[in-house]
C-alpha cells in the first residue's frame, strides 16, 4: 500500500492512509533517507521507499488543478 508522507513530528513520520484518508504515525527512522512531506512512499522488502513516479503524478495533478482555479478567479 502507498502512503503519502504529510509531515514529520519529532521521532514519527505521519503518514495519509489512502483508504481511509486518515494519518499513521510510523517511526522517522524507518523512512528513507531524503524523504519529503508530500511525497509517496511504500514499504518493499521490508523497507520503506520512495515512488518517484508516483510523487511527480500527484504533484503534476496538484499543480493542474491549482492552475485551473487561479484562472478561474482571474490570477493568470
Amino acid at each position: 500500500m502507498k502512503y503519502v508522507i504529510d509531515r514529520f513530528e519529532e521521532d514519527f513520520a505521519v503518514l495519509e492512509n489512502p483508504l481511509t484518508n486518515e494519518p499513521e504515525d510510523f517511526p522517522r527512522a524507518d523512512m528513507p533517507k531524503g524523504a519529503q512531506p508530500g511525497q509517496t512512499v511504500f514499504v518493499q522488502d521490508g523497507k520503506w521507499v520512495i515512488d518517484h513516479e508516483d510523487t511527480a503524478e500527484r504533484h503534476a495533478r496538484v499543480k493542474t488543478l491549482f492552475d485551473r482555479i487561479k484562472k478561474k478567479n482571474g490570477y493568470l
